[in-house]
């Protein structure tokens, strides 16, 4: 995500855009779907409030080509060369967004403001609706409307369908192509910002379109984000990387603005600004930011304070209460204040101070402002397919810690082992060596230091007992019933675990007892072994139609596990015909 002049708004669209991106692995309900949906209007909104500062920019550039074309013409032709490749890419975003709603919502696209399509309930208005047109039959009005409703958010094969086709090759493949104009565009703005390296870094970032993981887990960075994506994830990432693509423009044309001639081109007012590492703070850690003034002076660090402050007017500015109890004063490094406050309770914490910075006409203050979110370490972990852990089974599991990549996190448990399957999407199996409980715990990687973010419990049970069978024995009204010389080749007794979920777990009976009736006398033999011994063929032979055979005593045993129990299994009476 792009880190430059983002409002705390933003800063909370990005956090929460990392959480949902986490949810979608799971079987999330429909307010989850309609939440991220909402984060995805906030990210729209966010971009237009971008373009609206863009457009202020250009304004300037303008202005100054105007007044002294030899000197800036040439940066203004540079900055609306940005212009010119950041709008085709937002627009062929914008595209690709477009028809992914018309392909889930069959057609069907609602665009405009959500007051504008939407009723008081919150449905669409249906004479707003653009059924079955194509992106370029639009107005371009339209075409720069933001997503107003989607309805079929869980779709998880129109965004790898429509945006990654098997029967196109790459280079026609829409993924593909938006993955080589992001190229461009982060060449264009490097080849820009001169040597510039903090700003490189965070376009090289900010367009990162590079493999995700390794080896059988190596991704494209296409594959990553549309094969197998909720729409409403899709989406949402589309609308994500209009967000950062057009934040990356503004800071870009900002850095060009402020090389112009800081003489010549003068700001019409100064900002305080404060930039949180991040807004999404765990209790217990440390909550960091940077502090500065904008146009600042290389030769002269400014005075900062943190904590509450009154205005005198006129531009002047005090401090409430004593220094180092209700404010403090922050250690300020080449203009910049590094600031850091240790969290103790959860919620939303506003902040903010003022900037002193002494000029030829006295100190002028900068006022400032911010706030974060301070939230418990907290863990989710969700068994695939139950809520229980089975012994000596391969149990998936789906696991993540909001705020954190799924690279970033490791689990262990303490009772058997647990592998990752597919670490990048958070994946694992746990599988348990004994009954009872086992604990899972999640760590995650902070500031390059293992810390706990929380565990699970788990009940863990036996995997259920099969069923003993004879092949060809059939259920009539009630009874098994087989025929004589169909249970003399069937050779034995099976034992199958019917309506299990998970795939590999294997029974063999090991021994079982047959009782019939042979020469008019009830027998009964033992074996040891699924097989038929000769005596029990002998008494199956013999015995009349009508007549039962019952097995008895039947114990069986896994085979696809060891430290597993004989399991003793029901008896089984067969109707001879």
């Amino acid at each position: 995500m792009a880190a430059g002049n983002l409002s705390p708004r933003q800063k909370m669209i990005n956090m929460m855009y990392l959480v949902l991106t986490a949810l979608l692995a799971l079987n999330v309900s429909k307010e989850v779907l309609q939440s991220f949906f909402e984060v995805n209007k906030g990210i729209e909104r966010t971009t237009s409030n971008f373009n609206l500062k863009n457009s202020e920019t250009y304004s300037a550039f303008n202005n100054a080509a105007e007044n002294n074309p030899e000197k800036y013409q040439k940066v203004r032709d540079n900055a609306f060369e940005v212009r010119k490749k950041s709008a085709e890419v937002v627009m062929y975003l914008q595209e690709m967004k477009y028809e992914l709603v018309s392909a889930v919502d069959g057609g069907k696209v609602y665009l405009g403001k959500t007051l504008d399509v939407l009723d008081e309930d919150g449905k669409p208005i249906e004479d707003k609706v653009i059924i079955d047109k194509s992106f370029s039959d639009l107005t371009e009005n339209q075409k720069k409307s933001p997503i107003a409703w989607l309805k079929n958010k869980s779709n998880r094969d129109k965004s790898g369908s429509l945006f990654m086709p098997k029967n196109l090759g790459q280079n026609k493949r829409k993924a593909n192509i938006l993955k080589n104009k992001i190229t461009d565009y982060r060449d264009l703005l490097i080849s820009l910002v001169d040597s510039n390296q903090s700003l490189i870094d965070e376009i090289n970032m900010v367009c990162d379109v590079s493999n995700k993981g390794s080896g059988k887990k190596l991704q494209t960075w296409e594959e990553y984000n549309f094969v197998d994506m909720p729409s409403v994830g899709a989406l949402t990432i589309l609308s994500k990387i209009q967000s950062d693509l057009t934040n990356l423009e503004s800071e870009v044309i900002n850095y060009l603005k402020r090389n112009i001639d800081a003489k010549s081109l003068k700001f019409s007012s100064a900002e305080g600004i404060a930039i949180p590492k991040s807004n999404f703070v765990l209790r217990g850690d440390s909550f960091r930011a940077e502090i500065f003034i904008t146009a600042k002076n290389e030769n002269q660090n400014p005075d900062i304070y943190v904590g509450e402050y009154d205005s005198l007017g006129g531009g002047q500015y005090s401090m409430i209460g004593e220094e180092g109890k209700d404010y403090e004063v922050v250690k300020v490094v080449n203009g910049k204040g590094l600031f850091s406050k240790r969290t103790t309770s959860e919620g939303n914490k506003k902040w903010g101070g003022l900037i002193a910075m002494k000029t030829e006409r006295g100190t002028k203050f900068y006022p400032f402002s911010g706030e974060y979110l301070v939230a418990a370490k907290t863990a989710v972990v969700s068994p695939t397919n139950m809520n229980i852990l089975y012994l000596e089974v391969d149990n998936p599991l789906k696991i993540s810690v909001p705020g954190y990549t799924a690279g970033e996190i490791t689990a262990v448990i303490n009772n058997g082992k647990i592998s990752p399957t597919k670490k990048t999407l958070g994946e694992y199996t746990a599988r348990p060596s004994k009954k009872g409980k086992a604990l899972v715990t999640l760590y995650a990687n902070v500031d390059g230091k293992r810390a706990k973010m929380g565990d699970m419990e788990f009940r863990v049970k036996e995997v259920p007992p099969p069923k003993a069978e004879v092949t060809g024995a059939k259920n009539i009204n009630g009874s098994m019933v087989i025929d004589k010389m169909m249970m003399v080749n069937a050779g034995g007794v099976l034992a199958r675990l019917k309506d299990f979920d998970f795939k590999g777990v294997r029974y063999t009976v090991v021994s079982f007892r047959l009782t019939g009736v042979y020469k008019g006398e009830q027998m009964k033999e033992e074996t040891r072994g699924p097989q038929f011994s000769n005596n029990m063929i002998n008494i199956i032979k013999n015995v009349k139609s009508g007549n039962t055979i019952t097995i008895s005593n039947i114990k069986a045993k896994r085979v696809d596990a060891k430290n597993t129990a004989v399991r003793p299994l029901d008896p089984l009476v067969l109707e001879i015909k």
